[in-house]
């Protein structure tokens, strides 16, 4: 049950597509679960197992670094390819598509060196909105043929009402929850099963470097309950992703009162967010992530997009780490979704000068998606989407044609129909990226500058600790780790 409080600072959030939430029932009890085999598949059923891929107790010597060596390394100018998960709702097949094919021709994904004696197994994994599932399957498990091989899988049986994206349903439902003044979106435990069959019922822990993010809604929520009191005073700053807010209601000053996200890290990755950058520099705040249940809370708070899913509590204030001002809310913590960084690459590449990523890809948003998240969350979803492109080398994003496939499954597919629509899904990310993961080729949009960049805030497009550096190379292309 949710707050009154947080109630009403929940309401009203329309029909939004945004990368939200859910998708696959990865991963079993010790490795994998998901649904009744394809041909069999009800909605109504339970998930029952459908594949076992087991979690890593370790990590091999040949794949990945491991987090000792990792936390051991001072210099932080070995290359390291940042693999973001991005966040397309139930597109979710898109990303599996995009990984095998990462995975055949990026020897570093397979614990291998490439021709030009490229480290094994240096990379960081990161994941937004629906992206945390695979962020998180892969995390525990590393990225395998096996594991690769258990996604599509899981994917075959995953009963797909279990999401709504009915834009007419959501707009009913705000309609509703404004009149009556309640909160709307899906409880998480509706979910819940799913995201527990991904973390391995306790057996997920991150075994990879990992960092997952999640919105502020203590923060980021500009809104008041009805319509007719307006917005909140507060603006955002996409340069340091930090709200400001009036002192006064009549005031025209205003002070910082925190950041719009929290990374979800692994001890390794937060261990070098918290000693190499305050929480003025970075980005977001940070929540470390140890066990199950940080990797569980992690999902949840990511893909609880407005109008998919409820906002999720923070139950463990302990290990989160706020930016700290003098004008810092410092109110309970929930979480609103993914949808305030539809790539995470910037803080990881200052952290790691000479990395380069590769992005699963993102769509941009279309003018009813902006309009309503900028009048909740003064952000404009596409601002945001650009700056992530901009930090990307490589990002396969879904052409015109392929988007308005991926947004036309049918409704009411079950069985075999459904499990033949997702692998064709499945199918055209592995096409996709196929297509781009070759010499020369980086599938980038053409954006030659970057939202953000201020003269007088230098330090967030340079390395951490150097802010009067050279500016980080980005949009590179991923020639280099290619075999």
């Amino acid at each position: 049950m949710m707050l009154l409080k947080q109630k009403k600072a929940g309401a009203a959030r329309v029909l939004i597509l945004v990368a939200l939430a859910t998708v696959n029932p990865a991963c079993g009890s010790s490795g994998g679960a998901g649904s009744p085999p394809a041909d069999t598949v009800n909605d109504n059923q339970a998930i029952q197992p459908v594949v076992e891929v087991p979690v890593m107790r370790s990590i091999p010597a040949s794949h990945g670094i491991s987090m000792q060596l990792l936390s051991e390394r001072a210099d932080r100018i070995n290359p390291k390819l940042v693999y973001a998960f991005q966040g397309k709702g139930t597109a979710l097949t898109w990303d599996i598509g995009v990984t095998r094919a990462a995975y055949e021709r990026i020897p570093m994904l397979r614990g291998e060196a490439n021709a030009q004696g490229m480290a094994a197994g240096d990379v960081v994994l990161t994941g937004n909105s629906s992206g945390s599932v695979l962020a998180a399957w892969f995390s525990c498990r590393g990225i395998t043929a096996d594991s690769i091989k258990g996604a599509e899988t899981i994917m075959s049986g995953f009963p797909a009402q279990l999401v709504k994206e009915d834009p007419a349903a959501k707009f009913q439902e705000v309609l509703g929850a404004i009149n009556s003044g309640k909160e709307f979106g899906s409880p998480t435990s509706d979910i819940l099963p799913l995201v527990d069959a991904i973390v391995g019922n306790g057996a997920c822990v991150p075994r990879l470097p990992t960092v997952i993010l999640a919105s502020n809604q203590d923060i980021n929520d500009n809104r008041r309950w009805l319509f007719t009191e307006g917005r909140r005073s507060r603006s955002f700053d996409i340069t340091d992703f930090s709200y400001s807010q009036r002192t006064g209601d009549f005031s025209l000053e205003k002070e910082k009162v925190g950041k719009i996200c929290t990374y979800f890290a692994d001890p390794v990755m937060f261990r070098y967010l918290s000693e190499n950058m305050t929480g003025e520099e970075r980005l977001c705040d940070i929540r470390v992530m140890e066990n199950a249940d940080d990797m569980r809370t992690a999902v949840l708070a990511s893909i609880s997009e407005p109008t998919y899913f409820v906002p999720v509590e923070e139950k463990a204030e302990s290990k989160l780490v706020r930016f700290d001002a003098p004008g810092a809310i410092k109110s309970h913590r929930f979480y609103n979704g993914g949808f305030s960084m539809p790539g995470i690459v910037q803080d990881i590449k200052r952290l790691f000068p000479a990395a380069r990523a590769m992005g699963t890809g993102r769509w941009t948003y279309n003018q009813a998606e902006v309009a309503v998240m900028y009048s909740w969350y003064d952000v404009n979803l596409n601002s945001l989407q650009e700056q992530s492109r901009w930090w990307m080398d490589l990002e396969p994003v879904p052409t015109d044609t392929q988007r308005s496939r991926l947004l036309a499954r049918p409704a009411g597919l079950q069985g075999a129909d459904l499990a033949a629509r997702y692998q064709e899904e499945i199918n055209l990310g592995y096409q996709r990226a196929t297509a781009c993961l070759q010499p020369g080729k980086a599938c980038l949009s053409p954006r030659t500058s970057i939202f953000g960049r201020d003269p007088n805030k230098p330090a967030f497009t340079r390395p951490a600790g150097q802010p009067g550096g050279a500016e980080i190379p980005t949009r590179q292309g991923l020639d280099m780790f290619l075999q």
